[in-house]
């Protein structure tokens, strides 16, 4: 999917300024929740540390999942910029038969109105991201704020968008697709996401994500009933945790793919919860 925008900020006019001052020849080439907290670290040309949480983390129960990555490079001051993440996550939690997404949006739909164009009951969950930029030999942070929405349903074909908005003032937006599929055992899905370059100057380089949190779920997320011609508000079950935990616990993986042409992969797991709903 093109995306015609970035994720940057009213800071990228005082960026584009200190691009066109320095060398190019210098320029090199990178939560509130409760429940568990595990991280898995891949090593490459990046390293990916790997985060999941689950809140509440009950079995039996709606959970929201809250996933993390945050990336480096040794021996550069930023990666190179994420291309690809596949977020794979277990068998038997019930994501498409959590109660979300009960509408749908369109990437049209984000671009010409924004969140404010998408009904309330494809809301998915919320996330957020920060950006580094290097110019000559300063790093440029740059942080943005995630919305995840219930995409077009194309027979058995479900897709999020995740729409990206600068914190600072911004008017220009990232939209990028990610496309639920099936994964083999251990795992029960993925969430395959690819990721638009990020532009800043049309001369340099694409901007490179650096930490990325994306929490799909129920939490902070309100839906509405249709109930005697009122609108209720409510809020969704959420990803129903199987009553039987596996054992040593749920495991998550993401792979990633980077626009330099390497790639790098990551395990984690979340242990078993003490006790039934």
């Amino acid at each position: 999917m093109h995306a015609r925008a970035a994720v940057l900020g009213g800071n990228l006019r005082r960026i584009a300024v200190l691009f066109g001052i320095c060398v190019l020849a210098c320029m090199a080439g990178a939560g509130g929740m409760d429940g568990t907290d595990l991280t898995g670290t891949a090593s490459a040309a990046q390293r990916v540390k790997l985060g999941v949480r689950l809140s509440p983390e009950r079995l039996g129960v709606g959970t929201t999942i809250e996933f993390s990555i945050q990336i480096s490079a040794s021996g550069k001051l930023v990666p190179s910029p994420l291309s690809k993440l596949d977020f794979s996550y277990p068998a038997k939690i019930g994501l498409l038969t959590s109660g979300l997404g009960r509408a749908n949006c369109t990437a049209a739909v984000l671009e010409i109105l924004g969140e404010k164009g998408c009904p309330a009951n494809a809301l998915m969950g919320f996330g957020s991201a920060l950006v580094e930029i290097q110019v000559g030999r300063e790093v440029v942070h740059e942080a943005g704020v995630i919305s995840i929405w219930m995409g077009p349903i194309s027979g058995d074909q479900f897709q999020l968008l995740f729409y990206a908005s600068a914190v600072t003032p911004a008017s220009e937006q990232l939209i990028f697709p990610g496309l639920l599929e099936e994964a083999g055992p251990p795992f029960g899905g993925s969430l395959d996401t690819q990721i638009p370059p990020i532009p800043w100057n049309p001369e340099a380089p694409p901007a490179s994500i650096v930490r990325f949190t994306a929490r799909i779920g129920p939490q902070n997320v309100t839906y509405y009933r249709h109930v005697g011609g009122r609108e209720i508000p409510y809020q969704p079950e959420g990803l129903r945790l199987p009553h039987f935990c596996p054992r040593g616990g749920f495991p998550f993986a993401g792979s990633f793919t980077f626009m330099d042409g390497t790639t790098t992969s990551t395990q984690t797991s979340v242990p078993c919860p003490r006790h039934k709903a």
